[in-house]
C-alpha cells in the first residue's frame, strides 16, 4: 500500500476519534472553558491535516492507477470522481472539505469556525468512505 494512503488512513482513524468527542460533556467534565477550546482548535487542525492528506492521497493512486498528475486539490477530486472512484455526492462532499479547509486558515469570526466544526462529524465519516475506496481501488 502507498505511503500516502497508509498515512492518510491513520490520519483519518484519529480525525474520527477527535471528530467525534462529545464536547459538551466533556465541558462537564472539565471545567474549564479553556481545555475545550483548545480541543477544538485542535480538532481544526487535525481536520485541516487530514483533509490535505486525503486529497495527496488521492493524487498518489490516480498518479499510479491513471496517469493523473495534476497538482491543485480541486483538479484531483475531480479526476478521482470522472474515474469512477467515488459518487457524486462524495465529490462534492470533498470539494466542501477542501473549501472549509480552506477557510479555517482565513477566518477570524467564531461563527464561522463553529460551523466548520459542526461539519467535522459529516467529514469524519467521508473520509472513512475515501479511506476504505483508496484502500480497495490500491488492490
Amino acid at each position: 500500500m502507498d505511503v500516502r494512503i497508509k498515512t492518510f488512513q491513520e490520519a483519518t482513524e484519529t480525525f474520527t476519534y477527535l471528530a467525534r468527542l462529545d464536547l459538551a460533556g466533556l465541558k462537564k467534565k472539565l471545567g474549564d472553558e479553556r481545555l475545550v477550546d483548545g480541543m477544538q482548535n485542535g480538532r481544526a487542525q487535525k481536520f485541516e491535516y487530514t483533509t490535505e492528506l486525503c486529497w495527496k492521497a488521492i493524487k498518489s493512486l490516480l498518479k499510479e492507477k491513471e496517469g493523473v498528475d495534476e497538482a491543485a486539490p480541486k483538479k484531483i477530486i475531480k479526476a478521482y470522481y470522472l474515474g469512477g472512484y467515488t459518487t457524486e455526492d462524495d465529490y462534492l462532499r470533498l470539494l466542501e472539505a477542501v473549501e472549509d479547509r480552506n477557510r479555517l486558515s482565513h477566518i477570524y469570526d467564531a461563527a464561522t469556525f463553529n460551523s466548520i466544526l459542526a461539519r467535522l462529524p459529516d467529514y469524519a465519516a467521508l473520509f472513512e468512505r475515501v479511506s476504505a475506496q483508496l484502500i480497495k481501488g490500491a488492490e
